[in-house]
């Protein structure tokens, strides 16, 4: 990736950043984090910062709860009692009350029983996402190709929200670089979870989430990145992914296509 301009375009940033009162939030490298299965609701996909959606041994979709009731508009209330989390979740419309460990839940005073049992994991409590979309009232429709589940808050007919791109990976030699230090456009190291786009497609500082690449020097199945830094050949629907190592150790990545998910702030 040519990179001539990056000290004249990094001090560019710098001088923004200090007129407009914009601190950068990218000052740390992105975690790479698979997601299993992936949630959509209407066009936004869900970031799981910390637990992210499993396929259980029934192949009932469990999701982190507190993520997805908050974009439906639930407010969340929970209590501890030993190694059982009782969860209250509130709208307009609807209470859900249910206890991790137990199948049963109520719905506005009325029980139900759930595809699969809740569960209390690292901190998160999960449960079927069938479960949440029919007590809710919403519908949710699968997208086998992406092992997307999108719900429908608004009720209408919404796609998968991503996008093919074609990809390349780059590396921090100095040839790739302008001869300049290891660094972003938006002048933080060059880490795991960068991404070179073009601005006009993608904003700077836009978080996505990446799939449908092959290479061993990144996460399987996808990771979250951060797109921090341009390149004078990345134009249109491409990206360029940094990936530690030699520049020819990368060569073999080659072009690629893959999806690229907008993560909404």
């Amino acid at each position: 990736m040519n990179k001539l301009t990056k000290g004249l375009t990094s001090l560019a940033v710098s001088l923004t950043v200090l007129a407009g009162g914009f601190l950068s939030p990218f000052t740390a490298p992105a975690q790479a984090a698979e997601m299993a299965v992936k949630v959509q609701v209407n066009d936004d996909l869900i970031h799981f910062p910390d637990a992210q959606p499993f396929l259980d041994g029934n192949h009932t979709t469990q999701v982190p709860l507190r993520f997805v009731t908050e974009k439906l508009g639930y407010t969340v209330n929970w209590q501890k009692d030993g190694n059982q989390i009782k969860v209250t979740l509130n709208n307009d419309n609807h209470t859900i009350t249910l206890v991790s460990g137990q199948k049963e839940a109520s719905v506005d005073d009325a029980t139900v029983i759930l595809d699969g049992a809740s569960q209390y994991q690292n901190g998160r409590v999960y449960v079927p996402l069938r479960f949440l979309s029919t007590a809710a009232g919403i519908p949710v429709q699968w997208d086998a190709s992406s092992n997307l589940a999108i719900l429908s808050k608004d009720g209408a007919h919404h796609a998968p929200d991503y996008q093919v791109f074609e990809s390349t990976a780059y590396s921090a030699d100095p040839s790739e670089n302008g001869g300049y230090g290891a660094i972003d456009y938006m002048g933080n190291p060059l880490a795991i979870g960068t991404v070179a786009v073009d601005p006009s497609v993608i904003p700077l500082g836009t978080k996505l989430y990446i799939e449908g690449y092959s290479f061993s020097g990144l996460p399987k199945g996808g990771m979250y990145v951060y797109a921090t830094d341009t390149g004078g050949s990345i134009k249109g629907n491409r990206m360029d992914i940094f990936i530690p190592g030699s520049r020819k150790s990368l060569q073999s990545f080659g072009f690629q296509k893959i999806k690229v998910y907008q993560i909404p702030n």
